[in-house]
């Protein structure tokens, strides 16, 4: 047991990052203190876009509940403390959620691609942003349907990797979209697709979900929205799309296609520059999915 809790801790090091031991280079993005600090943005962005509800589906008081990639479990304790008599289950291939959590919280280390070993059933199977970590998109929707109890729900939340702009100003966003597509092709290649949450509802189906509900909503990058919600949005998502574009980009671009350091900063340095130009109005659109096990 000692052996296997100090491998799991044996990070590995590159381009500057920390990444996982559990199941190593499962995941090309880094577990570092920068990553945590990215994903509690994530967090805090999908809390201005839903005016603080921490889902979509409509749940009623689920007693068991599972989180899938937890990060660093800021969704599974706001969940746990939300509702005091569920037990809620955070997984992640990284442990580096905090020691002091509601006692009605757990966390473990785990590869959601692995067989599924639950002792007992959910009535809630949530998971954010697993663009880009899921490799058989299908096998995992089924494994959520086994593992939920009838009338359980499974809910998605998921950017998609495609800048869009409702006018011409996405013209002057060449090195974004070059980019974009450059991390599309990488995360394709790899296997694990980021541009991917268009795909899910057909599969949630498929799985045998029944009452499949999908939503789409606009995430701004930067502050250029008239709304005050989504120009706050914007201005925490250029910051976080310019951190997603440090931990994702070396990996992909350089382990996987091959791309040499210096182009690569390059481009980073060019497409983060633009997502901050004010005068340039990108948005990424936002999958929210849930459904029902009949």
């Amino acid at each position: 047991m000692t052996s296997l809790k100090s491998s799991i801790f044996s990070y590995r090091y590159e381009h500057g990052r920390r990444y996982h031991a559990f199941h190593e280079g499962a995941y090309l993005v880094p577990n570092d203190d920068e990553e945590q600090n990215r994903m509690d943005l994530v967090h805090h962005i999908y809390s201005l876009l839903l005016a603080g509800k921490l889902h979509t589906a409509p749940i009623d008081n689920p007693q068991r509940v599972l989180d899938l990639g937890t990060g660093t479990g800021i969704w599974a304790i706001d969940f746990a403390d939300e509702h005091p008599s569920a037990e809620v289950v955070g997984t992640d291939l990284s442990p580096i959620q905090p020691d002091w959590v509601p006692a009605n919280c757990v966390f473990e280390v785990d590869d959601f691609e692995d067989p599924w070993v639950y002792k007992k059933p959910f009535d809630y199977i949530h998971a954010r942003e697993l663009e880009g970590c899921i490799g058989n998109e299908q096998q995992f929707f089924d494994r959520a349907f086994e593992n939920l109890n009838s009338g359980g729900y499974l809910e998605l939340q998921a950017q998609r990797g495609f800048f869009m702009s409702d006018d011409d100003s996405i013209k002057k966003a060449v090195n974004a979209e070059v980019w974009a597509e450059a991390v599309r092709d990488s995360s394709n290649k790899f296997g694990k697709p980021i541009d991917c949450a268009m795909n899910w509802k057909e599969k949630v189906i498929k799985a045998g979900f029944v009452d499949v509900h999908e939503e789409v909503r606009k995430i701004p990058i930067g502050a250029w929205p008239k709304d005050p919600v989504l120009k706050e949005v914007g201005k925490c998502q250029v910051v976080q799309s310019c951190a997603a574009i440090d931990s994702y980009t070396p990996m992909l671009l350089e382990k996987v296609l091959g791309w040499g350091k210096e182009e690569t900063q390059v481009l980073m340095a060019k497409a983060k520059g633009e997502l901050r130009n004010p005068s340039i109005h990108l948005y990424l659109p936002v999958y929210f999915i849930w459904g029902k096990k009949p």
